[in-house]
């Protein structure tokens, strides 16, 4: 092989791999950055738990791109809470009646 053919095939080589990070570059913005790791650390979701109102936390879990927090607030009253991993946005929270507080008539 001359040095003209080696020449000839390395530059074939480049320029077939170039368009692949291109390719890849259009892609990215389909997929959130840094799929399967959360932005939002398992702290920092208890944390905002926290700040709504839940002060005993008993069951927290990250699923489909959210944390599901379950605990209970200063009254008894149990609390789920779903956040948004990448943002922590609460997107989801319900809270029930503590049982001490009867039902109203």
């Amino acid at each position: 092989m001359t040095l003209r053919d080696r020449t000839r095939a390395t530059l074939l080589a480049a320029a077939l791999a170039l368009p692949l990070p291109a390719l890849a570059q259009v892609q990215a913005p389909n997929t959130p950055a840094g799929a399967g790791a959360p932005a939002i650390s398992m702290d920092e979701a208890r944390r905002i738990a926290n700040e709504n109102g839940m002060v005993r936390i008993e069951e927290i879990s990250l699923d489909d791109g959210k944390w599901e927090i379950e605990g209970r607030d200063a009254a008894g009253a149990e609390i789920e809470i779903d956040l948004r991993a990448t943002d922590g946005t609460v997107i989801k929270m319900e809270r029930d009646r503590p049982a001490a507080a009867g039902v109203r008539p």
